[in-house]
Formats: C-alpha cells, sequence, structure tokens
C-alpha cells in the first residue's frame, strides 16, 4: 500500500534518461545541466541521427546560453555544417567569436546567417554591423573598412564608420562618412538622422536642420529625428515649429524622456504653463527618482 501510494506520488518515478532527460534540462533553462547530459548522450547516439544532430546543436546553444562561449565554437561549428542547421546557431556563433576575438571566424558564420559569401564585402558589413551591437566598436570599424576596400559603394559601410566616429566624438569623421554615405544610398533615412545628429552635437542647428527634415520625410515613423527636429526649432526660436514637430515625437514615442522634456520647455517660453507643468511632471514621473 505505501509503495503504491509513493508511486502515484511521484516519488518512484524515474528520471528520463540519456537525449529526453537533455532535452528536459534545455527547454526548462538549466543550461548547466543540459551541458553534462547533452555530453553524456553524445557517447551512446549513433553519429548523424536525428537525435545526434540535435544533441550537437543545443549542447553548442547550452553552452553559448551559459555564457561558456569559447566552448560553444566548436559543437555550433559541427551545428552550422549540417545540412539542417539553422541561422539561430550561427547567429550564435558569430557572436562567441566576437566575445572571444575570433573575428575571422564571426564574419564566416554571419555571411551564413545572411546569406552571403564569406569573402564579399557585404559580409564584411553585417559583420560590422553585428559587432556595433556587442560594443566591439573598434573591431567594427575595421570589418567596414574592409568592405569598402572591397567594394568602395558597398551600403551602409560609411554609416557604420559615421556611427563609430559618434561613438568616439570624432564629429569631423562622422560627417565625413556620413556624407560619403548618402551619396551612395541617398534614401537611407537613418545616415541624414546620424548627419543631422552630429551636426547637432557641435551646435551646428542650420547645418542639421536640413539632414533631420531629409531624414522624417523618408522615414515618418521614427521619433528620433522629429526630436532633434524639436530641440533645432526650439534653440532658433522656432516655437510654434517645435511645438508641433515635438507633439508628433510623442505620438511616435510616448514614453521618450526627451521629448516630454523639450516640449515642457517649448510651452513654458510659449507661455502655457499648465500644458508646461504637465509635460515636466510627466518627464519627472518617466525619469524616475535621482539616485
Amino acid at each position: 500500500m505505501l509503495l503504491a501510494l509513493a508511486f502515484l506520488l511521484g516519488f518512484g518515478a524515474q528520471e528520463p534518461a540519456g537525449h529526453q532527460a537533455a532535452l528536459a534540462a534545455y527547454k526548462a533553462h538549466r543550461f548547466q545541466e543540459a551541458v553534462t547530459r547533452f555530453t553524456e548522450a553524445l557517447k551512446t547516439e549513433p553519429p548523424g541521427s536525428p537525435e545526434y544532430n540535435e544533441s550537437i546543436l543545443l549542447l553548442g546553444q547550452s553552452y553559448y546560453l551559459d555564457t561558456q562561449f569559447k566552448e560553444a565554437i566548436p559543437w555550433l561549428e559541427k551545428a552550422t555544417a549540417q545540412k539542417s542547421s539553422t541561422p539561430e546557431a550561427a547567429y550564435m556563433l558569430g557572436n562567441a567569436c566576437i566575445f572571444t576575438q575570433q573575428y575571422d571566424k564571426s564574419v564566416n558564420a554571419f555571411a551564413q546567417v545572411f546569406g552571403v559569401k564569406p569573402d564579399s564585402a557585404a559580409a564584411h558589413v553585417v559583420t560590422a554591423r553585428m559587432m556595433l551591437h556587442q560594443d566591439a566598436d573598434g573591431e567594427a570599424a575595421k570589418q567596414a573598412q574592409r568592405a569598402l576596400e572591397l567594394d568602395p559603394n558597398i551600403p551602409e559601410a560609411h554609416f557604420l564608420l559615421g556611427e563609430v566616429a559618434i561613438l568616439h566624438a570624432e564629429i569631423d569623421d562622422a560627417i565625413s562618412h556620413l556624407k560619403k554615405e548618402i551619396e551612395i544610398n541617398p534614401s537611407f533615412a537613418m545616415a541624414h538622422y546620424r548627419l543631422g545628429d552630429a551636426y547637432s552635437r557641435r551646435e551646428m542647428w542650420d547645418d542639421a536642420m536640413a539632414p533631420l527634415e531629409r531624414s522624417v520625410w523618408l522615414n515618418p515613423n521614427y521619433s528620433g529625428p522629429f526630436i532633434l527636429l524639436g530641440k533645432g526649432y526650439l534653440k532658433r526660436q522656432e516655437l510654434a515649429n517645435a511645438e508641433g514637430v515635438l507633439k508628433h515625437a510623442l505620438k511616435l514615442d510616448p514614453q521618450n524622456l526627451s521629448a516630454h522634456y523639450l516640449l515642457g520647455q517649448t510651452y513654458m517660453q510659449l507661455g502655457k504653463t499648465e500644458e508646461a507643468k504637465k509635460e515636466m511632471a510627466r518627464w519627472r514621473e518617466l525619469k524616475g527618482p535621482t539616485p
């Protein structure tokens, strides 16, 4: 009777073994356990079998998700060599190579993710973008430069160099690269926006306004250039224009701190005291307590 009750309560149930136990650990986000279990499962699974291939993939991903990037790389390389490879595995491989400073390997991985040739300018551009996402801006600049060596007219390489230059407060270089990007890719709204941004960092508002306007004409659904335009109009005391573009920015991005603050400042200068108080109260609410 006691044994039967224990079984019903689960005390006598045995944990699933092998591949299924490893898979259960992975799905439960117990990645260290998944590493151990997939490693054991691979010892008994026939090479080339569906279970074996899945174990290779998920072992690599378990290492990656457990931030063991060096250990993840050989398994992710095996996984991405399979015909059934997923873009996610190659994406993880590319990032793991960035984190471990194996930059040539990262180019090959991201080329696979985006379906371009590893030795192409496009491969270096997408790798540069991925490196910027991981704050490897110095290497991103090298990849963008390599892309331009292979193809001087490749879109977005100059843009990425402009982004890196802004990060390093090298504004003259940023302006130069962003202008070159616009020559190559004139309908690229972000290049116009970042050019206006670069000028604004020098308080060169007369130069900033035109590229910011072009940016919103090309992409009217992004709040960033509207906010900078509002700041520029405020600086130039064009208060009605500032009010209009900042209100539009908040329709696109209602939680934006800068837009609420700038609109509050605009209302103050317009003499709209109540509206100004509401905007500044909302700014303080979103900003939260000062540490």
